[in-house]
């Protein structure tokens, strides 16, 4: 019976898990980039930098940089949005 009891309680916690959870307001500064003037980023402002033509790809770094993105695997990807 004791084992039952268990069972029945991990069963509880186990679907109960993921009960009212929300991500974008529980961890809001692990999904938001901002600039340095403290303004959103979205995927958007970046999709626009990486297929902006009239920007070279050293231009398009440096915009990246500028938003404050320094890891370089990370422009790498970026350029290839």
């Amino acid at each position: 019976m004791k084992r039952f009891g268990v069972i029945l309680i991990a069963l509880a916690l186990a679907t109960s898990a993921g009960c009212g959870i929300n991500v974008t307001t529980d961890y809001p500064d692990r999904l938001v980039l901002t600039d340095d003037a403290g303004q959103l980023v979205t995927l958007d402002d970046l999709i626009e930098i990486a297929n902006d033509s009239y920007l070279d790809e050293d231009e398009k770094r440096e915009a990246f940089r500028e938003l404050g993105i320094e890891d370089e695997e990370l422009i790498d990807a970026l350029l290839d949005l």
